[in-house]
């Protein structure tokens, strides 16, 4: 994030703001938001992986009788 960004965006912030320090913020906040569900969508699919591995080690283990 940019040094001059405000750290809370509460209302009364943002109201004092530029329409150009709006725009900067909207556009850090989007970009944000598409690698955190970049990182959502990874972690889901390591997730299932760990399922199905789990699902496999389960299967072929031995019963104790």
């Amino acid at each position: 994030m940019q040094k001059n960004l405000p750290l809370e965006l509460d209302r009364e912030i943002l109201i004092r703001l530029a329409p150009e320090q709006l725009v900067e913020i909207i556009v850090f906040q989007a970009s944000v938001t598409i690698k955190l569900n970049s990182r959502i969508l990874e972690l889901e699919q390591e997730i299932e992986k760990l399922k199905a591995s789990r699902g496999k080690m389960l299967k072929y283990q031995p019963q104790i009788l």
